[in-house]
């Protein structure tokens, strides 16, 4: 089967921003153009929020903020589901006839479907499986349906235990019509078997359903810049070059500012770059417990240094309330340590998706932000207790950052094997080694460098974006020519 030719469609609530699943959605596209030689004129993206690109359509009913997803999410265990229901089937429908006029007008083939596992695309979900069961009903087996697992209210306690209401709905996350599969991590499958059994899902066959239909996709990275030929032995910081763009990125996140309020410059700065969404899963607080016991070792050597936590994403996804908390426990830290010049800088107010100017206040890229520290010596922080794989790890590496990192469930079972050189800890407990390895990291230049091109080293040989392509190939030709005797699958 020749996949040059297909249709394909892209749903997510974002297109093109700062999240882990907009990364591997664009990931997953150069993948397809540049390995599976699909044309980029083929495919159709659709979702609440999208950066400028082509073929792009947007609708506010798949914004995983809007109200009706709030009040799915505040609700999802509550025992107040007044209205839900209808809330739920009216959103679903609308939704449902967008999702068609959509593929109808673009010729859709086979359509992907990010997330729609996780109840912040509950409505997404929903709408998606009353067109397609719809479609199944009345014979149709066109367009397929794949959807890419990133995450599930199954894999999270605090969806555990679903409403009456809710839990009616719960059959369309991902649903019972679905062609295809793709995974981020191995233990997924297990889970994903594990909700169709439980939740009573009716997928006959459904162990050759998993064989056949279902793949593992890991986060992968590309290297966007020259590093192989560079000379790693250098006794200076060896990052990407920098442009003009961002020679003011300091001054408009405002650490100029607060440093020199302090009577120092970025050269008396250690930046800690904490390169995710401001979640509570991610425990930026562990991050800064590091910068104070850091800047106990840089004062401890008769240096005085300023050791600053940058955290680069935006913030209000999950709990809009962590950033007061950080804030108060940042607070709480300075308290007891009086003239410290530990600093804490959100930049999500200076920092987006891709390069503007508005009004004359440039915006900063996500993406290169890591650059941009790694240039000025500092390291990536990733303490994380629950990541589906790790982007925003990747990404960090990948644009010269070496990162300190608390030993997730998944990091253990899929990266660890690979080799990267990561100092790290379990269950973010700070340890003198995990100090001193950090310490090691901002004042040894050669041990970083060493560092860094090791973990490049790795990055090329092992997760380059090229496995994408390895492992979605044969799930797409599956999900077109394998049939099976059963109702999803005709």
């Amino acid at each position: 089967m020749k996949l040059q030719h297909i249709h394909v469609g892209i749903i997510h609530s974002l297109i093109g921003k700062n999240d882990g699943v907009s990364i591997v959605i664009d990931q997953t596209v150069n993948a397809m153009v540049d390995n599976m030689k699909m044309e980029l004129g083929n495919i159709f993206f659709l979702a609440a929020h999208s950066s400028p690109r082509f073929n792009a359509e947007t609708d506010d009913v798949f914004w995983h903020k809007n109200e009706a997803h709030k009040r799915i999410i505040r609700d999802f265990q509550s025992e107040h589901t007044e209205g839900l229901d209808e809330l739920i089937h009216e959103q679903g429908m609308y939704a449902k006839e967008v999702i068609k006029e959509w593929v109808e007008r673009n010729h859709i083939d086979l359509i992907i479907a990010h997330n729609t596992c996780h109840p912040y695309n509950f409505i997404t979900a929903v709408g998606l499986g009353y067109y397609i069961e719809e479609l199944r009903e009345q014979g149709i087996i066109w367009p397929k349906l794949m959807v890419w697992w990133h995450d599930s209210y199954f894999e999270r306690p605090i969806f555990a235990k679903p409403n009456p209401v809710i839990k009616k709905y719960l059959k369309y996350l991902p649903g019972e019509y679905v062609d295809g599969l793709a995974f981020i991590n191995h233990s997924q499958i297990e889970i994903a078997k594990r909700m169709y059994k439980e939740e009573g899902i009716d997928v006959p066959n459904l162990e050759e359903f998993f064989k056949h239909r279902s793949c593992v996709v890991p986060n992968t990275s590309d290297i966007p810049w020259e590093w192989e030929n560079l000379d790693w032995t250098k006794n200076e910081p060896i990052s990407p070059v920098q442009d003009n763009y961002n020679n003011d990125f300091f001054r408009d996140i405002g650490l100029l500012s607060k440093l020199n309020e302090k009577g120092l410059t970025l050269d008396d700065a250690c930046i800690l770059l904490q390169h995710t969404r401001v979640v509570p899963r991610k425990r930026i607080e562990v991050a800064l417990n590091l910068a104070f016991k850091l800047e106990e070792k840089f004062l401890a050597n008769k240096q005085t240094k300023s050791v600053v936590v940058l955290v680069s994403g935006h913030s209000g996804d999950e709990q809009e309330s962590y950033v007061e908390y950080l804030e108060d426990y940042y607070a709480k830290l300075l308290k007891t340590r009086p003239g410290s010049n530990v600093l804490l800088i959100f930049g999500e107010h200076t920092i987006l998706s891709h390069r503007d100017i508005i009004v004359d206040k440039k915006y900063y890229k996500f993406k290169e932000v890591p650059s941009i520290v790694a240039a000025q010596g500092g390291i990536g922080t990733y303490f994380s207790e629950i990541e589906g794989f790790g982007n925003n790890l990747l990404e960090m590496m990948c644009y010269g950052l070496p990162v300190v990192i608390n030993k997730y469930e998944v990091y253990k079972e899929e990266i660890e094997h690979l080799g990267f050189e990561l100092p790290a800890t379990e269950n973010c407990e700070l340890t003198d080694k995990l100090i001193d390895d950090a310490y090691n990291l901002l004042t040894d230049t050669v041990k970083r460098n060493q560092t860094v091109h090791h973990n490049l080293q790795v990055l090329s040989r092992k997760l380059d974006h090229a496995i994408i392509a390895k492992k979605l190939t044969p799930l797409i030709i599956n999900i077109f020519t394998r049939i099976f005797n059963n109702k999803t699958n005709i």
